[in-house]
């Protein structure tokens, strides 16, 4: 054997014993790191492999010495006659110039021992990996695939060899999804690689699937998948049954730093704001201002319609509207929910199972440390006795920096951070950009007039009962022109036009119980707000 140059290592080749040997990935990807597996007799517990280069170009090269593979480079791991051998990055290991790689057709092995002992000739494939295709990249975990643009995304998204488990992708910058027309991955076929937004988002999905058992999202179904630091901006989806703005299913996998806004909308089971039906995955450190609507079947929520594996880190603040089984998180948990805000700015079904936090509230269902806000709206006259309510807390906790980062625990060093942008606050995820302010304004209201009480230095005005049954009475220190009362969404409720009184009484036993905002207005033009209960 020429490759060598011994001519005695060409006796003990022909005399090697019987051996074969198979590939992670096979054939072998230039690209790809590579696992050699080679089944032979026992050899013991200190075997190596040598290693050539047995097509390159057009002729052979041996960069190793036969000595050489008697080191910790070489060394293979396993026993009993099964070895292995993992190669990181195949140009580094073997020393080849670009042009080589690029010729680069079949690699050689032998499995051998100090003494003596070895295994006959053993071939592999190779072929050349994907390089510089959309905006760069190898898809390796070092120089992954770039998306840049639209073209890219939809040219990843018809290209099930990048789904593999061993493609790394990130964005390059933010891309307008609009041209898409499916999701990315199938049941058949899932997405199992990894997608770094890198702090982008697509902007603009939008699909609408009409075929029962295709789920529907930006990625359709993910399997082992690790999805980071993304946004789903803008997005609406539509489908039958598994729909999310992220992911129609995710089976197994890692969720983490993304966000979702738009709307979903789907007729059957498992409906999600951010996920259809999580089965195995964790989701963590996510949040979605997504519409759901789910009216005709079950579980439907804010974060995931139907989870069963690991959920933490994570707030609502979108509308809910399902069937049965309804959540502002989630709407039926048998896994774990840990340490997540529903902050929705409705929810609303038509059964028993509808709650603030979770629909069902059963020993399947795991929620530990969670929180809602209390005055969450329903259309219902009141909430069921069943689900989860989690622990309610009151509007001006939910937007108190310190307030909120004691009941969530969460990261607000390296993960989230506070956001105060035109006298709004609320939590988003550091580093990550296209994110504003998504809390109800129904309960950004109630925290206005809360910071409201008190401001008129020169006016006193007094109300009471409060909280209220039948009637709120209103006097004031200077004449009235007009006392309201509004709900928390806006809506007038009930006034009295007061012609210059100083004292007045509103009729209110026709209101339901809840927050409502008091507007006291003076014939000076001055006009006063207050937070009063109707109990």
């Amino acid at each position: 054997m020429t490759l060598l140059g011994l001519s005695g290592v060409a006796a003990a080749w022909a005399a090697g014993q019987s051996a074969t040997v198979t590939t992670v990935p096979s054939p072998a990807v230039t690209t790809k790191a590579l696992e050699v597996q080679i089944q032979t007799q026992d050899m013991g517990q200190e075997v190596y492999c040598y290693t050539w280069c047995e097509a390159v170009g057009g002729g052979s090269k041996s960069p190793f010495t036969w000595d050489d593979a008697i080191s910790s480079k070489f060394k293979m791991t396993g026993s009993g006659g099964t070895y292995t051998l993992s190669i990181p990055d195949i140009a580094a290991f073997y020393g080849l110039t670009d042009t080589e790689l690029a010729g680069l057709t079949k690699l050689g092995f032998i499995a051998r021992t100090t003494d003596g002992r070895q295994t006959s000739d053993l071939f592999v494939n190779v072929e050349q990996g994907r390089r510089d295709v959309y905006g760069g990249g190898e898809g390796t975990q070092s120089n992954p695939f770039i998306l840049t643009e639209s073209a890219h995304l939809e040219e990843f998204a018809t290209t099930p060899a990048d789904w593999a488990a061993d493609v790394y992708v990130q964005l390059g910058a933010d891309i307008d999804a609009s041209g898409l027309t499916s999701g990315i991955g199938s049941a058949a076929s899932p997405y199992k690689g990894t997608f770094d937004g890198a702090g982008h988002s697509v902007t603009g999905f939008s699909v609408t699937s009409a075929k029962l058992g295709v789920p529907a999202g930006f990625f359709n179904v993910i399997d082992g998948a690790r999805i980071s630091n993304l946004g789903v901006a803008d997005a609406r989806v539509e489908g039958v049954a598994h729909v999310g703005a992220l992911a129609g299913i995710a089976r197994q996998g890692v969720i983490e730093r993304c966000f979702a806004t738009g709307s979903v909308e789907g007729n059957s089971i498992c409906v999600g704001g951010l996920v259809g039906e999580n089965t195995g995955a964790t989701i963590r450190d996510c949040y979605a201002a997504v519409d759901v609507i789910n009216s005709d079947d079950y579980a439907t929520g804010g974060i995931v319609g139907k989870n069963s594996g690991l959920i933490s880190n994570v707030y609502a603040t979108g509308s809910v509207a399902g069937k049965d089984y309804v959540g502002g998180i989630t709407g039926a948990n048998y896994g774990t929910l840990s340490h997540s805000v529903a902050i929705n700015s409705k929810v609303s079904g038509g059964h028993d199972y509808v709650a603030r936090f979770g629909g069902n509230g059963n020993a399947r269902n795991i929620s530990t440390s969670n929180h809602s806000w209390d005055l969450i709206p329903t259309s219902a006259d009141a909430w069921s006795q069943h689900g989860d309510h989690a622990t309610q807390q009151s509007a001006a906790t939910l937007t108190d920096f310190a307030g909120f980062k004691a009941l969530t625990e969460w990261d607000f060093d390296k993960v989230w951070e506070w956001a105060e942008e035109d006298g709004l606050k609320y939590p988003r995820l550091r580093g990550m950009a296209n994110q504003s302010c998504t809390l109800p304004s129904a309960l950004l209201s109630v925290i206005t007039v809360v910071e409201e009480v008190g401001y008129a230095d020169t006016l006193s005005i007094e109300f009471g009962p409060n909280p209220f049954a039948e009637y709120l009475r209103v006097a004031c220190s200077e004449p009235l022109k007009a006392v309201e009362l509004y709900a928390i969404g806006g809506q007038k409720v009930a006034g009295v036009v007061c012609s210059g009184n100083s004292e007045v009484t509103i009729q209110a036993d026709a209101l339901t119980p809840g927050i409502y905002v008091l507007n006291a207005v003076t014939l000076s033009g001055a006009a006063h707000t207050y937070k009063v209960t109707k109990k």
